[in-house]
């Protein structure tokens, strides 16, 4: 590599715009938005959602900012992304890249303050989330299990870096000042893993606070502020720091060898897209529990079986899905049998069929709710396995009955990873039981199946507020 990371990857943001991008990669980017979009709808309902809103009313309301969804109130660029950041994040449905990071509720909040101040076009928003999602993608990938193990929580660390590229994207910095960003975003960045660790619920702002982090590192690097050329791969940089070196050798990975060298983060950039293999959560929990629900559905509407003549459930995973948060530091109360464990959720699908996308979210070691004494049975029957040579979100279940039936599904991985087309038909199913009027429903279907044609994004907002 005779260039700096960050120098090429600037290069590569700089110079993409809607016109050069493949179809099937604006599709992706609006099945992410719209899925954010509809998902911060049922993060208004939530705790978390309302304290982040009535937060930045509160400290950072503004005239002529911009738009708190749901809300509608303006506020700083910054109040107003970090209160939707919470929104998309709040119910556990944000979209997910390799299990453990979630593009969406640091780029998107981004994005949607940048575009609306800066009255970009539909266009500028979906090539500013290409290019936001496609970096951030790259620069995760393999090294996501050895970040978590070094006690960092990948996704507001990677968060970041995708917040300030799009945001810089958006507010057309120049390749220097994407270089300067990229830095300033790499040493802003933050969230440990001990609340996920030991039952913390620190971990549901680190992703509004990255979103925040990130926008400042781009507006810093407007300012002309100037970041180090090496922020990425130096010595004391991003890599050192959150990897534990910066020679590419890996503490933990998801399947494969220990080793990966830094020059495939910016391999066949633009030509081979990281970003289609980002999956939209349907399902109130865990990334790596929702292959394992669609899968049970699928097994189940294809077999007309008797719960009570069940034996034995096998779930077999990737082995990062059964040691949540880390294999370096597991939390005991999300991988054993139990509430909200995958478990449950196997033995819960198994049971009614499906599981409801609208149903609450539940947290690991809640007690279960009232009516689940069938669940509880049943989750003591399923053995959940973990192997280093499956893919993650690729599992395979296996039912044995009494008289020695067998039935048995699987996934390669890919499965859940939805066009747009996919995305508002699932979502479309359930429109009338979400608390919103249909036609704002519908609306935002049509306006973000032809974003491109918009001139600016009022007419999507509009849609996203009372």
């Amino acid at each position: 590599m005779t260039e700096s990371l960050s120098r090429i990857i600037s290069r590569f943001i700089i110079s993409t715009d809607y016109d050069n991008l493949p179809p099937e990669v604006i599709d992706k980017m609006k099945t992410s938005l719209f899925h954010s979009l509809v998902v911060s709808i049922l993060g208004a309902e939530t705790s978390h959602g309302k304290a982040a809103v009535e937060l930045a009313k509160v400290e950072e309301g503004k005239e002529n900012g911009a738009t708190i969804l749901v809300d509608g109130t303006k506020a700083t660029r910054s109040g107003a992304a970090f209160a939707n950041s919470k929104l998309m994040h709040a119910t556990n449905q944000s979209d997910s890249y390799r299990m453990l990071i979630h593009p969406g509720p640091c780029i998107i909040p981004a994005v949607l303050a940048a575009a609306e101040l800066g009255s970009s076009s539909g266009k500028d928003v979906l090539s500013a989330m290409a290019v936001a999602y496609e970096v951030e993608s790259r620069l995760a990938g393999d090294f996501i299990p050895s970040v978590q193990a070094r006690g960092f929580r990948s996704s507001p660390i990677f968060g970041t870096l995708g917040s300030a590229i799009a945001t810089g994207k958006l507010l057309g910095l120049d390749e220097d000042q994407m270089v300067t960003a990229v830095a300033l975003a790499s040493t802003f960045t933050c969230g440990t893993n001990e609340g996920p660790r030991s039952g913390g619920r620190e971990m549901m702002f680190h992703e509004p606070q990255a979103t925040r982090n990130g926008l400042m590192a781009a507006l810093l690097a407007k300012e002309n502020v100037k970041g180090s050329e090496t922020s990425l791969e130096g010595d004391a940089g991003f890599y050192n720091a959150f990897v534990g070196n910066n020679k590419g050798d890996l503490s933990y990975v998801f399947n494969g060898p220990n080793t990966v060298s830094l020059d495939s983060i910016i391999e066949g950039i633009g030509e081979r897209w990281e970003l289609m293999h980002v999956v939209p959560k349907l399902y109130p929990t865990a990334g790596y529990n929702c292959p394992v629900i669609e899968l049970m559905t699928d097994i189940r509407a294809a077999h007309d079986l008797s719960i009570q003549d069940v034996e034995k459930i096998t779930v077999d995973m990737n082995w990062l899905e059964t040691s949540y948060p880390s294999p370096a530091f597991p939390n005991p109360s999300r991988t054993a049998p139990g509430v909200a464990s995958t478990h449950y959720f196997a033995a819960y699908t198994c049971i009614n069929g499906n599981y409801p996308p609208l149903r609450k979210r539940i947290e690991a070691g809640e007690q279960s709710l009232d009516g689940e004494d069938a669940v509880l049975d049943l989750l003591k029957k399923v053995d959940v396995i973990g192997h280093k040579d499956r893919k993650a979100f690729a599992p395979r279940i296996t039912i044995e009955m009494t008289g020695g039936n067998l039935y048995q599904g699987e996934y390669k991985g890919e499965e859940l990873e939805w066009d747009f087309a996919t995305e508002t038909s699932r979502l479309g199913s359930f429109f009338g039981e979400i608390d919103w009027p249909i036609d704002k429903l519908n609306g935002l279907t049509v306006i973000t199946g032809d974003l491109q044609g918009e001139e600016n994004l009022s007419n999507l907002i509009g849609h996203c507020v009372r």
